[in-house]
């Protein structure tokens, strides 16, 4: 088993090589020791157990997989910032883990932010604490995430919807590595690592004026992109087993087994909501099978319906009433109705359901209010 020492120095020789999947590495550069130390720790890393479930932390053993970890185990030996770019539900929260532990700063916290989870003053004041008195409800001092990380590493979900106003005060931090709590003069050094995530085009975000282009391009010193489940069949069955397995530590029962069928029909799923939805789709199930083996009807994977297929059923539901149809009262119970369903399917990720609904997350958010939606 190689020591930290052993490998970490090796990491940082060459930065170019960085970049390129292993397996392109070995062929370029003809390095088969260091590609092969490389291979070794991340197969260390993946064998390490979640105590809650007795599995490894990491599955997959696909090919697109490995070249993610190995990118993911090669920076981060480093500081530099990282920015994981996929679909909704390929991974990303895993591989920041995956980064960090693989990191010398593995003792120090793992600190995740969701930043579509918060609404403007609320997720600077999370991110950057605040002094007392800053706002109404103030009544102490906090600290923010990004205090609490320490040493660690500060992981933001879903970067791209970072409000303006946030986004320059993380430039400031990634810029100089300080910032100030909200209502504070004091400047506070930071020096957690950075790895941010996002399912959204950037690039398109800055070409619109959403994002900051500066912002843009010291998140994406180090970009590593997750393929979606679909590009990596083999990995399927694997990851069931070790979802199964965690189920059952939440349902307090032996892990179920799955029938030929239910294998074969989650091989031929196109798993638009990827990991998240495979894992959805087998605790349903494993409910249904009441301790007995899953099969393709526990799975009713023909039923599910996906985002955009509930967008377009949604999006009917807001438009407005025909001319004399009497609209008032039962518009407002159409829209409430489904602006719900709508947050049902998108498991109440917001900006995910404003989209369904044809709505920005302010417009879903004023309508939630005047519906009473909480």
């Amino acid at each position: 088993m190689l020591s930290e020492a052993s490998w970490m120095p090796a990491l940082t020789d060459n930065a170019s090589a960085a970049v390129l999947p292993f397996g392109r590495m070995r062929e370029t550069r003809g390095d088969a020791p260091l590609a092969e130390q490389m291979d070794r720790r991340v197969r260390e890393l993946m064998a390490r157990t979640d105590p809650r479930t007795g599995g490894p932390h990491v599955l997959g053993t696909s090919g697109r997989w490995i070249d993610v970890l190995s990118q993911a185990a090669r920076v981060a030996a480093t500081n530099t910032t990282v920015l994981l770019l996929g679909e909704s539900g390929t991974g990303k929260e895993v591989v920041a883990r995956f980064l960090h532990r693989a990191s010398p700063r593995a003792n120090g916290p793992f600190v995740a932010i969701n930043c579509a989870a918060l609404p403007e003053q609320l997720l600077e004041a999370e991110l950057f604490g605040y002094e007392r008195g800053a706002f109404t409800g103030a009544v102490q001092s906090k600290p923010g995430q990004l205090e609490q990380a320490g040493n660690g590493t500060l992981f933001l979900d879903e970067i791209g919807e970072m409000t303006p106003t946030a986004q320059a005060k993380l430039l400031r931090v990634l810029q100089e590595r300080e910032f100030q709590r909200l209502g504070g003069t004091r400047v506070i050094r930071s020096h957690a690592r950075i790895v941010a995530a996002t399912n959204r085009d950037l690039l398109r975000e800055v070409a619109s004026g959403r994002f900051r282009e500066d912002l843009y391009y010291r998140l994406s010193v180090f970009p590593i992109r997750l393929p979606a489940l679909r590009d990596r069949v083999e990995d399927i069955l694997p990851l069931a087993a070790g979802f199964l397995a965690g189920i059952s530590a939440d349902l307090g029962q032996p892990p179920a087994g799955l029938a030929r069928d239910a294998r074969e029909a989650l091989l031929n799923h196109s798993w638009p909501g990827n990991a998240r939805e495979l894992r959805n789709a087998l605790e349903r199930a494993a409910i249904l099978c009441d301790g007995g083996l899953i099969t393709a009807d526990h799975l009713s994977l023909d039923d599910m319906e996906t985002p955009s297929a509930a967008a377009q059923s949604t999006a009917g539901s807001l438009a407005p009433a025909p001319a004399g149809s009497g609209g008032g009262t039962c518009l407002a119970d159409m829209e409430r109705t489904a602006i719900e369903q709508a947050l049902v399917n998108a498991r109440y990720n917001k900006s995910l359901a404003a989209k369904m609904v044809g709505l920005t997350r302010h417009q879903l958010y004023i309508r939630m209010r005047r519906h009473g939606i909480k």
